[in-house]
């Protein structure tokens, strides 16, 4: 899951092609022409640039287990955003319980799309930290094959508590006050967010993530802040919603923020293992867009 896997025919003697997201602040169309490029201060060779109008695949990964009424809520509005948009985008759905499972394929046919949401089975665990690395995967052997932006975009109401796996790092030593498990209780939710995030460093596809329900307790809280620094890392982004008012809102921005995305592809003069700083620049025009990569294998 590296930019390595973006290898092509053309480029392979002469360096590797890594895939940029990134965002303009004006409506006016960003070109090719108009931007320069830089990885660690050099400057490179930009390949292709493709526009918010240009071909589309989502991910969708629907990861609910809990509240039925904000389930619901969540339903609709993704049943609301798809039928917005435009016929060139390609929506796969997928669940993320007991490991990630495709629902349908992706495909324009938004009523086979409507129909997974609709019938999405609510059980099991949360799933998210268990597949999120298999969906960037996914998502990357997809952009090695097909010509088109793509970005994976978690549903979840996932509380760390209800994980199968017990991340509460219970006190060790009772005894000890100075038992690091009782001055850490976040410590294990750190350390699985920590491993997450190197391997999506080099993951090339945008992640998203909409959380139903925003949770206080420190526990939740670091592990609501691991989420945010996955989506970071890829370039993607993260809503915690605090009220049922906020869940509609938040999905159909995800939504959107999704289809403005350019998707830009430079090429790299990088070897594996290596960690490349990416600076892009265009006149008249703040661009927003992800500037750190690991080339993996």
């Amino acid at each position: 899951m590296a930019a390595a896997a973006l290898l092509s025919a053309e480029t392979k003697e002469r360096g590797l092609r890594v895939r940029v997201p990134l965002w303009a602040a004006t409506d006016e169309p960003l070109t090719a022409d108009r931007l320069t490029a830089r990885v660690d201060g050099k400057p490179v060779e930009i390949l292709e640039l493709r526009n918010p109008s240009e071909d589309l695949m989502i991910l969708l990964v629907l990861d609910m287990v809990s509240d039925l009424n904000e389930i619901e809520l969540a339903r609709k509005a993704m049943l609301s955003a798809i039928q917005e948009i435009p016929p060139n985008v390609y929506i796969g759905v997928l669940r993320a319980q007991e490991g990630l499972r495709v629902l349908v394929d992706p495909t324009t046919d938004r009523e086979a799309v409507a129909e997974a949401i609709q019938t999405f089975p609510i059980s099991g665990t949360p799933g998210l930290l268990e597949t999120v690395e298999t969906a960037a995967r996914l998502a990357d052997a997809i952009l090695a094959k097909a010509n088109v932006r793509l970005a994976v975009f978690y549903v979840t109401d996932s509380n760390i508590y209800r994980y199968r796996e017990d991340f509460s790092n219970p006190v060790i030593n009772y005894s000890d006050s100075q038992d690091l498990s009782r001055r850490f209780p976040e410590g294990l939710v750190r350390n699985r967010i920590s491993k997450l995030n190197a391997a999506l460093s080099g993951a090339l596809a945008p992640l998203f993530v909409v959380h139903l329900e925003y949770e206080t307790d420190r526990l939740n809280e670091a592990y609501q802040n691991g989420l945010m620094q996955l989506t970071s890392t890829t370039g993607g982004n993260s809503s915690f919603c605090r009220s049922n008012a906020e869940i509609g809102p938040a999905i159909e921005a995800t939504f959107k923020s999704i289809l403005s995305h350019y998707s830009l592809d430079l090429l790299v003069d990088a070897k594996k293992g290596d960690n490349i700083t990416v600076t892009l620049e265009s006149p008249n025009n703040n661009l927003s867009y992800r500037n750190r990569f690991h080339i993996g294998k």
